[in-house]
């Protein structure tokens, strides 16, 4: 599951203080500037319709937009807004995205015969890439590379083709920090899913076991610009079983009725 989702020598540590302090704030900064915002939605916009025009857009399952509607209204923060709206598009791997102004994207191959994904696993694929999208996480990112190019003026687009060719040196500090944090962002989006569909009511547990089925059979997803984009999935799961422990001793989980 996609989003369309610090390593430094201080010389001590009052200077590594400001070092970090300015740099989240110049990011705080970017985060919240709605030029920016506008301007990533344009570079997702772009890569939604070139994948549309790649692939033949078809009708989700009407349970799946009744799954993401009751997801929705659990998440304080996306009844805010923005809308949340639902597209799908032929493909026969299992594969999903999330934009940040309000697009979950799911392959056909989700709620194929073949693949027998329970209504459980389709709900938290789904809660997965709305967590993505309550944390502006492709925004989040993109910022924080400008950070780590120290440029904070430059255009997300340029500073992805940057970024990209870090991937080619293997001893780049810039590309493992972008891929850390590509990681962390997969382990909190699982959390906050599991989350999500313990207040709809749903099985959590449901989380782990289509991870497993996910990236169980395929290759950690990749980002264009960041390689493998997705935690090595034995941690992944035992991460997410944790949370899924954790969720039903806080409140067990009762079947829907």
């Amino acid at each position: 599951m996609n989003s369309m989702v610090r390593f430094f020598q201080p010389v001590g540590l009052a200077l590594a203080g400001l070092l970090v302090g300015a740099a989240s704030a110049a990011q705080g900064t970017c985060v919240q500037d709605p030029t920016r915002a506008h301007e990533l939605r344009v570079l997702d916009e772009i890569q939604i319709i070139e994948l549309m025009e790649r692939h033949e857009v078809v009708a989700a399952p009407r349970r799946l937009h009744t799954m993401l509607a009751s997801l929705v209204a659990a998440s304080p923060k996306l009844r805010q807004g923005p809308a949340v709206h639902l597209l799908a598009y032929e493909d026969a791997e299992l594969n999903a995205y999330a934009a940040d102004h309000g697009m979950v994207i799911l392959t056909s191959a989700m709620w194929s015969a073949k693949e027998d994904l329970s209504d459980d696993e389709l709900a938290a694929v789904m809660a997965h890439e709305l967590a993505h999208i309550e944390g502006r996480d492709s925004l989040v990112e993109a910022c924080a590379n400008l950070q780590r190019l120290g440029q904070s003026a430059m255009r997300f687009e340029d500073a992805r083709d940057r970024m990209a060719l870090e991937m080619f040196n293997p001893r780049s500090s810039l590309a493992r920090q972008a891929q850390q944090q590509l990681h962390a962002q997969e382990h909190a989006a699982d959390v906050r899913a599991i989350e999500l569909l313990r207040r709809v009511e749903r099985n959590p547990q449901a989380m782990v076991s289509v991870l497993a089925k996910i990236h169980g059979t395929t290759p950690s997803a990749l980002n264009l610009l960041m390689g493998t984009t997705h935690p090595e999935l034995r941690t992944r799961l035992a991460q997410a079983q944790a949370a899924v422990d954790a969720a039903n001793q806080a409140r067990p989980h009762q079947p829907v009725k």
